[in-house]
């Protein structure tokens, strides 16, 4: 293992360069260059842009050309090189479950264009695969907690990802793409002017049967490969002018084969689907009145899950039939108050309202406790003031409060001090505390292993944070990230009833660096490293320390090269578990892209290059683990127009 991290690392040091490529070449195939990454605002830690460097948060941003450059095809190939997340699979569906700083993934919240994609049954969803690469214009992450914004289930961070439809489409551009386990795909993007309105459509038809492991064995003792094949469609469109921007999306998956059921018992035939479409009007004013800027969203969605030929049950064997649905709806007005010298003052509020719906079960495994329909409401105010203590200094101060219909109210404040020490350096203290909800499965639905607890209180967390970004050179940027992250109240179904216990903490540290060596050569990476408690609470899937490195060369005229390695720590088991330890693992993925002329462009990745045999902790029941998928390629071909 260590050669092959060796032999990555050595991929990240490119030979002479043999022709420079053009200005223009470089600026449609290479990610934004350092001086152009400093010079973006964004504007997730305060709703207001602002200047990445200064925000009150530690903030990655991860653009349209970061995602192109590295070969990206979905939402879950980006994260994987972001500080502190860990992509982990769940052995149903191959689900991507996704952790920050140690915690799993109901602590971070995941939104699409400031939505959040959490349902009351299923999180992010039960058949959930991520989102399609195509559809992406830039992903915002806050690291670390963001509850005095954007309330429950935000304790660990905050992903935020903006579709090409969020903002005018410049590009038009259309794309196939074809390669490993039969997977194809096909995408389009445009934008144009109707009667004086801004017209976005984006759209990704995809299918692939999916990485196929060998399960030897499954629960039962049976050997055999896990199907996880699947079919998606992604249909958004927008419609804007003026202060007012509508939003409409559509995503379906088919045919989605789960592989294993829940208790670790072999499905081949399995086949669910799912479906979900959404509105969201929004209005954004910032000159509504003399000092006032006004915001304004109103949202609805809708969610439906099947089954489909149905799950397979432990014992006896038989199919389990669920089908399940929900409505979503949400409102939310801000205005922000810039009349106080030396103040930015945003007050805003807002309801969210949950309810499922059309529940339907046939062979449930505990057929005397159905699952309810139940509904969830959330009324919320919020306060922030940005504060200009001087010219060097700014402090950020937050409220949130949320009060719920079916567990109560939670209060969550913030404290940001940002100081730019110098005029390449700047530092940030930062102090929140948040609050996860208790889910609806926890509060309300009897399963075969753990009984509801309708009296759950919401798990709470508290986080201290010592940051750093340094511009070393116009061509060198560090950062350096330390915090202390402690969650209370936690919830756990371990001994049958769900219940509230104990606390868990986190002591980490992340490194990053950017280098734009030459024009056309361009390196980064990140280190993480956790120090977490030895506790019943520790997620064994997420390693103590990862490494990721990026290589992105303009080696000859209209040709990159990127090259990714990323490396992972051992990851230690409770005591108590009879599997073998997994050690450490490392991933190298590289992509090779070409631009033929303005309107083609050409690219063939590969990923796990090396092939590795890397596994995922799972389920007790499956003694060998998940294996992660092994190598793997595609070519693609876009026409931009």
């Amino acid at each position: 293992m260590h050669k092959k991290l060796a032999l990555s690392l050595l991929m990240l040091c490119p030979l002479p360069v043999l022709g420079a490529a053009g200005d223009a070449d470089i600026d449609r195939l290479m990610p934004l260059s350092l001086e152009q990454l400093v010079e973006v605002d964004v504007s997730i830690s305060t709703y207001s842009k602002q200047q990445m460097s200064k925000a009150p948060s530690v903030v990655s941003l991860i653009t349209a050309e970061d995602i192109r450059a590295t070969g990206a095809t979905n939402l879950m190939d980006v994260l994987r090189s972001v500080p502190g997340v860990y992509v982990k699979q769940n052995l149903f569906a191959f689900r991507p479950l996704i952790t920050l700083r140690g915690a799993p993934g109901n602590n971070v919240l995941l939104m699409v264009n400031g939505a959040p994609m959490r349902d009351l049954l299923w999180s992010n969803g039960i058949y959930w695969k991520g989102l399609p690469a195509s559809i992406i214009e830039r992903i915002e992450i806050i690291r670390g907690p963001g509850s005095a914004l954007f309330g429950a289930d935000a304790s660990a961070g905050v992903i935020n990802v903006i579709t090409h439809t969020a903002a005018p489409i410049k590009h038009s551009e259309a794309g196939l793409r074809a390669g490993s386990y039969d997977s194809q795909a096909g995408w389009l993007r445009h934008g144009g002017n109707w009667n004086g309105l801004d017209v976005g459509v984006t759209a990704e038809l995809s299918t692939t049967d999916g990485h196929r492991p060998t399960i030897s064995p499954d629960r039962n003792g049976d050997t055999g490969k896990a199907n996880y094949a699947w079919d998606n469609q992604d249909l958004r469109f927008s419609l804007a002018g003026g202060h007012w921007r509508l939003l409409a999306d559509y995503q379906r998956q088919d045919d989605v084969g789960t592989g294993l059921n829940g208790a670790g018992v072999l499905d081949p035939l399995n086949e669910s689907d799912s479906r979900q479409y959404g509105l969201a009007l929004h209005y954004d004013n910032p000159g509504f009145a003399p000092d006032w800027g006004l915001n304004a969203v109103a949202r609805y969605r809708d969610v439906k899950y099947s089954s489909g030929n149905g799950f397979i049950t432990l014992a006896p064997p038989t199919r389990e039939y669920l089908d399940a649905a929900e409505r979503q709806a949400g409102l939310e007005l801000s205005g922000l108050y810039t009349g106080l010298r030396g103040h930015a003052l945003r007050i805003g509020g807002g309801a969210a309202w949950n309810e499922t719906y059309g529940v339907r079960q046939v062979n449930p495994p505990n057929p005397a406790f159905p699952i309810p329909e139940q509904s969830r409401r959330d009324l919320y105010l919020f306060l922030q003031d940005v504060w200009s203590l001087a010219d060097d200094w700014e402090l950020t101060a937050g409220l949130r409060y949320d009060e719920f219909n079916d567990f109560g109210s939670a209060t969550t404040p913030r404290l940001a001090l940002v100081w730019q020490t110098s005029e390449r350096l700047t530092s940030k203290l930062l102090y929140a505390e948040a609050f996860r909800a208790p889910s609806y499965q926890e509060l309300y639905f009897q399963t075969a292993a753990n009984t509801p607890n309708p009296n759950l209180e919401p798990e709470r967390s508290r986080t201290w944070e010592l940051a750093f970004d340094y511009l070393a050179s116009d061509r060198l940027k560090l950062g350096l990230n330390l915090y202390r992250f402690k969650r209370t109240d936690l919830i756990s179904g371990s001994g049958g009833t769900f219940q509230n216990f104990g606390s868990f903490t986190v002591r980490g540290l992340e490194l990053e660096a950017r280098w734009q060596a030459t024009p056309s050569l361009l390196f980064g990476g990140n280190l993480t490293l956790l120090d977490q408690d030895d506790s019943p609470a520790e997620d064994v899937n997420v390693p103590d320390e990862a490494l990721h490195l990026r290589m992105d060369w303009a080696f000859r005229p209209r040709w990159v090269w990127d090259v990714q390695a990323h490396w992972f720590g051992r990851r230690s088991l409770p005591a108590g578990d009879p599997r073998d330890e997994l050690g450490s693992y490392s991933l190298v993925d590289t992509t090779l892209r070409y631009r033929h002329d303005r309107n083609w462009e050409f690219a063939v990745s590969v990923r796990n290059l090396l092939d590795e045999d890397a596994w995922d902790y799972s389920s007790k029941s499956l003694p060998n683990n998940l294996p992660l998928p092994e190598r793997n390629f595609y070519a693609e071909v876009r026409y931009s127009f």
